[in-house]
């Protein structure tokens, strides 16, 4: 009761907090902003260390907004740098031993590697570069004292939060002038298309949270009495209405294919026929009301357009197809390239961004490269010991579905100078455990 307790408590304090920066925000007062990002640290600070997780990936849609204006680095970075130099100073992790050998041994080779390419090409090191150095060696030490203290659920609870909140918000501010710098909104006139992505900017990113909030959710409700189901379909509901804002169409159909595996999952695995019924039910009535819903009919007529005017690839990927043939054609000529990168730069191949992460992998750090991060991606399975799998298990399809919200997206996304790539894995290595833990 006591950890539920804290849980409420830091919840309600990070909503305190970001509305307070919002209404500095809103009033152009930066005595307000700082207090509410004072508010921010001190709530990563000096809760407990298992709330960090849950704390950040609340704050995660707001973090365009945590700056003192919008040409600043956001104050959310600053964050994660001062927890963990805390957890160092306080030697909560130094202590336990924690930096391992092929932890540090693929930190150094990494630096050393993309350092080199850098040197060599004459390009700068970068706040991002450092950042992504710095959490490539923390996080599997984070992941290897505290992951056994984190509760998955605690997690989708102050992300999904983090969401509806900060586009609901977005929704109201976007009638101040001087916010439009934080929240973007696509209009096309010519056909009445209004497309609304909180507070990132990009339709795709913002839908992509949504997406591993409502797996998740939905992940959660399986074991739940009919009061918190229907509560937590409230939540799913209300994600789901912010998705279909964004009128993303890889929002739309991940989110089909997460409802279908999830929905086959439920009835293949061991339970209660009448629990399996009020599901459905739940399920069916939430169905419903986005079909026949007035507040839903207007994205529901806008997917209806963008569906109706793709007749290519292009077309359907918006000219992703494009760009990625584009970047194919681009490494095939530059075999260097393709097997160094540019050292994690920023920069674009084409002038494009890439809408892949794979490809921007590939780019930034060369096929090489790739290898030592899928070796790091691996470590922390290893640190977290969910790298194996029991094909047999009937909760497995439980982990594709909650693996295809996570990843999915980052293919028409490009991730790895996002704190997401970080969090995102680190919550689908929790989930993933909560998964297999479950009750067949």
């Amino acid at each position: 009761m006591a950890g539920k307790s804290i849980d409420k408590i830091a919840l309600f304090i990070s909503v305190i907090g970001i509305l307070v920066i919002t209404l500095g925000h809103s009033l152009n007062l930066d005595i307000v902003i700082l207090i509410g990002l004072i508010i921010f640290f001190a709530l990563i600070l000096y809760c407990p260390i298992s709330l960090f997780l849950p704390i950040m990936l609340f704050y995660l849609p707001w973090s365009p907004v945590m700056k003192m204006n919008a040409g600043n680095y956001t104050f959310y970075t600053i964050g994660i740098v001062l927890f963990f130099l805390l957890l160092i100073i306080k030697k909560e992790i130094a202590s336990k031993g924690i930096f391992t050998l092929s932890n540090l041994i693929l930190g150094i080779f990494f630096i050393a590697y993309t350092s080199t390419i850098k040197l060599t090409l004459g390009y700068n090191f970068s706040f991002d570069y450092f950042m992504f150095v710095l959490l490539l060696i923390l996080i599997p030490v984070y992941l290897y004292n505290f992951h056994n203290t984190i509760l998955f659920e605690t997690c989708i609870l102050f992300f999904s939060i983090g969401i509806i909140t900060s586009g609901f918000f977005s929704k109201l501010l976007v009638k101040f002038p001087h916010m439009l710098v934080y929240i973007d909104v696509y209009k096309w006139e010519k056909v009445g298309l209004t497309r609304l992505s909180g507070f990132y900017g990009d339709a795709n990113f913002y839908s992509a949270h949504i997406l591993v909030a409502v797996s998740g959710l939905l992940l959660i409700v399986i074991n739940k009495n009919v009061i918190n189901l229907i509560k937590y379909f409230v939540l799913i509901l209300l994600l789901i209405y912010l998705g279909f804002l964004s009128v993303s169409k890889m929002f739309l159909l991940v989110l089909i294919m997460v409802v279908s595996i999830w929905f086959l999952a439920v009835y293949i695995r061991k339970g209660s026929i009448s629990s399996k019924v009020i599901i459905s039910v739940i399920f069916v009535c939430g169905v419903f009301v986005i079909l026949v819903s007035n507040v839903f009919s207007e994205s529901l007529n806008m997917y209806m357009f963008r569906f109706g005017i793709v007749d290519n690839a292009s077309s359907f990927t918006t000219g992703r197809s494009d760009i990625l043939l584009d970047y194919l054609e681009y490494l095939k000529n530059n075999e260097t390239l393709f097997l160094f990168g540019q050292g994690f730069t920023g920069l674009s191949a084409i002038d494009r961004a890439a809408h892949n992460s794979i490809i921007q992998a590939i780019y930034q750090l060369g096929a090489i490269g790739c290898i030592l991060l899928v070796a790091w991606l691996v470590q922390l399975f290893n640190v977290t010991k969910t790298i194996k799998i029991d094909i047999r298990s009937k909760n497995t399809l439980f982990v594709f579905s909650f693996a295809i919200a996570c990843f999915v997206p980052w293919l028409a996304l490009d991730i790895l100078f996002f704190d997401e790539f970080f969090f995102i894995f680190i919550l689908f290595l929790i989930g993933k455990k909560y998964i297999l833990n479950m009750v067949q």
